[in-house]
């Protein structure tokens, strides 16, 4: 008796745990997330040898590396590469944000589909979170889109977005339309927004 009082005691307690206790530190790509050292599933070595990301400002406040799922040890079960971001300075090389990237190539509806589905169990793991959707153009002549869904949280933001890329693009940079599942915690975001570009 007394352990099923303890039960339904934990239950409720668990029930009433606020909003945040949902929040970005709970969520993971391919087994790492916000928080995590990115040091627990690469080495140094392999860390210097993933695709260095570079932002128009210089501002090295954050590193930023895609791996790509060739170069990684680790075997990928979603997604086809990651892209993360660690303070520059930090030696723990804890991730304060990530990432996954599938292919789309030229599936558009279906992409959003797939982005619709993951968004919908994100958001019911949630407790009211800020719920925004919008387009974004790329490029000088905006022919390239993002089609985004995006949820803000006390710290920091969790976001879903399909690529439809202009075909002259495609071409000339090799990239193919895709499919991002980012998480982001609130001091990226101002980098970002603030110093990166």
């Amino acid at each position: 008796m007394k352990k099923l009082l303890g039960i339904i005691v934990l239950s409720l307690i668990t029930l009433s745990v606020p909003s945040y206790a949902f929040d970005i530190y709970k969520f993971k790509i391919e087994g790492m997330g916000i928080g995590d050292s990115l040091l627990d599933f690469y080495n140094e070595d392999e860390i210097n040898n993933f695709l260095k990301m570079n932002y128009p400002s210089g501002d090295d406040e954050y590193s930023g590396y895609e791996i790509l799922q060739s170069m990684s040890k680790i075997k990928f079960n979603t997604y086809d590469s990651i892209t993360l971001h660690i303070k520059t300075n930090d030696k723990k090389k804890k991730i304060a944000s990530i990432s996954g990237i599938k292919l789309y190539p030229n599936k558009l509806e279906k992409c959003l589909k797939y982005r619709d589905k993951l968004a919908k169990e994100i958001k019911d793991s949630l407790n009211n979170p800020v719920e925004d959707e919008y387009t974004t153009t790329y490029g000088d002549d905006n022919i390239s889109k993002g089609y985004t869904k995006e949820f803000k949280i006390e710290k920091g933001s969790i976001r879903f977005w399909c690529n439809d890329w202009d075909k002259n693009w495609e071409q000339a940079k090799y990239w193919v339309d895709d499919f991002n599942f980012s998480i982001d915690s609130k001091e990226l975001l101002y980098w970002v927004f603030n110093k990166a570009y």
